[in-house]
């Protein structure tokens, strides 16, 4: 609970942040229509992009609120289960928040392999660098954590569930993506959809490499502002 307590004070910094971008905000018609679920592909790993954990925050508490879905919440980095503490978030039914530690985390990835298959849930890991934190001392940390998505992937697949990664980057030239901050490289795969996040006049900008296209979530649409 420490550092739940520590992240609290965190956000402190992004409610600032929020006021400072989005000082004015607003957004259009097709803005207003958008349903993060529909973004997302079943057979794919959704993996989200972002350099500001606040970018991640406002489209996972976006996709939770437009999703009827079971959602399975993986919170290594506590930010948002720090929203919904301090109540700037609600609690949502439809949402299970799983906050493991280094003892618990195979245990809670039993219970979430197991309502995952059961039926068709979005199960989010929150995120690819907590995963890495929690798991330092392995000696083959890379093929423990790419084992762990790949198994999430095939029960999603099975149950046609969505399987969302999050992973705060930094882009170098001559290596790629790398988490940010530890400098890893990232475990990329090819059966993924990249959606990058990054900020806007209007609000959140999600880029998707793969067809090229640009996306907006207004900032009168995030519900954490």
């Amino acid at each position: 609970m420490e550092n739940l307590g520590n992240n609290l004070n965190s956000l402190l910094y992004y409610n600032l942040l929020v006021f400072v971008l989005f000082k004015n905000p607003s957004g259009d018609l097709s803005s207003s229509k958008l349903n993060l679920q529909t973004i997302l592909e079943q057979d794919l790993i959704n993996s989200v992009f972002y350099a500001d954990p606040f970018l991640k925050a406002g489209f996972i508490s976006k996709l939770v609120q437009d999703t009827k879905l079971e959602v399975l919440y993986l919170d290594l980095d506590l930010l948002y289960s720090g929203y919904v503490v301090s109540e700037i978030l609600p609690t949502q039914k439809n949402i299970t928040l799983f906050q493991p530690t280094t003892e618990t985390l195979h245990q809670i990835l039993k219970e979430i392999l197991v309502k995952a298959s059961l039926s068709q849930t979005i199960i989010i890991v929150d995120s690819l660098n907590g995963l890495f934190n929690i798991l330092n001392r392995k000696k083959n940390i890379g093929k423990a954590i790419m084992s762990i998505i790949m198994l999430l992937t095939s029960i999603a697949r099975i149950t046609k569930s969505y399987l969302v990664v999050a992973s705060m980057v930094r882009f170098k030239k001559e290596e790629g993506w790398i988490l940010s901050p530890t400098g890893k490289r990232l475990i990329e795969t090819k059966n993924s959809k990249k959606i990058l996040l990054e900020y806007g006049v209007d609000g959140i900008v999600m880029s998707i490499p793969s067809d090229s296209s640009k996306l907006v979530i207004a900032s009168n649409l995030i519900p954490l502002v």
